[in-house]
């Protein structure tokens, strides 16, 4: 007699389960069923919607820095400058020369010559004497720094007419942040979302 009871309650268990497991599958098939429905009766109408989220999600910016460098003309007080230093040069140079004349002279007489004679450029420093000799340059390299920002949206949504649907995706970043182009690349997906018709 206890078998039959407990045979009974087991068959009863059973039964109850199968009967939870069915009704948890109709309900949660309705529930997938519900969201492959289309959700929007056109076409125009799911791009319509897309576009509001889109738009809705802001943009962030890239900002691009490029060096440039280019060529300009020396302005008056800048080559008056140069001249100045030029024949800074060549002053210290002369004075050099002079006392260099006065240490290897072994009279008064060749002393007193130093004056009007310069010894000749050294080898080493040949190079030098000319560049100093030259003339000053009449233009001059400057290096801009260029900053160059784009807006771009946080989402972004592609159409999949085969599929009838808009898929769109939201990226990983902050409401107005601000990368760099590496940092654009590297950007992960935060959302992802179906607009269906």
């Amino acid at each position: 007699m206890f078998a039959t009871v407990a045979g009974s309650g087991v068959l009863g268990l059973l039964i109850y389960a199968g009967f939870f497991y069915a009704n948890l599958r109709q309900n949660s098939g309705s529930v997938e069923h519900q969201e492959l429905r289309p959700s929007y009766s056109s076409q125009a109408q799911a791009e319509q919607e897309a576009n509001r989220w889109v738009q809705e999600g802001g943009k962030f910016v890239v900002t691009t820095t490029r060096r440039v460098r280019r060529t300009i003309p020396l302005t008056r007080q800048e080559r008056r400058k140069l001249e100045l230093l030029a024949d800074e040069k060549r002053r210290a140079r002369i004075e050099a020369d002079y006392g260099t004349c006065l240490d290897q002279a072994a009279t008064d007489l060749a002393k007193e010559l130093c004056s009007f004679q310069q010894l000749p450029p050294k080898k080493d420093s040949t190079a030098t004497e000319a560049g100093d000799s030259g003339s000053v340059p009449a233009t001059k390299v400057v290096e801009d720094i260029r900053v160059q920002a784009s807006q771009h949206p946080r989402r972004k949504c592609n159409p999949v007419s085969s599929y009838q649907r808009f898929n769109c995706i939201e990226f990983d970043v902050a409401r107005d942040a601000e990368l760099s182009p590496e940092q654009q690349k590297s950007l992960g997906i935060k959302a992802y979302r179906q607009f269906r018709y």
